[in-house]
């Protein structure tokens, strides 16, 4: 009985190991909620890093473009991820930028345990703005991937 109860439990601190805590995040806030709303976690970071690349990729936008974060994010944070980004995405903190092709925002951030959503407004041409929703899942060996971009037909956003 005791190698049984040993074998349970070192299955559970294995589960938790490989799964980590759950993360439940909100951003922006909506009230009552009881999510977190840091826009400058690691989390939130390679989150926001994986759905931007995914939906300038699904845009054909090759940049380089503005990249503008939720409200609250800091300077380190817009700083990874446009390193992160390369070549494609810069800074509104970044001095002396010329040639940017456009503005794209990561809106909204949903995190749901090992499910992710970015809502996105990214360039769209003629003067409008698209609105994409990319959708993420996390695993073990890679981390986090876009599974799927939704892009909103109807959401097109005039500049």
């Amino acid at each position: 009985m005791t190698r049984i109860l040993q074998t349970i439990v070192l299955l559970a601190i294995l589960c938790l190991l490989a799964t980590g805590c759950q993360t439940y995040v909100n951003i922006p806030s909506q009230s009552a909620d009881t999510a977190n709303h840091n826009p400058n976690g690691k989390t939130v970071r390679d989150v926001m890093v994986v759905a931007l690349r995914a939906a300038l990729d699904d845009g054909g936008i090759t940049g380089p473009v503005q990249i503008m974060l939720p409200a609250k994010t800091n300077n380190l944070t817009y700083a990874h991820v446009t390193n992160s980004l390369g070549d494609q995405a810069v800074s509104p903190y970044e001095e002396d930028v010329v040639g940017v092709d456009g503005v794209v925002f990561a809106k909204g951030v949903r995190i749901r345990g090992i499910d992710g959503e970015v809502d996105v407004v990214r360039p769209a041409g003629e003067g409008h703005d698209q609105l994409v929703t990319v959708y993420l899942t996390w695993n073990t060996i890679g981390g986090w991937r876009a599974d799927r971009v939704h892009v909103w037909r109807g959401a097109a956003i005039d500049n």
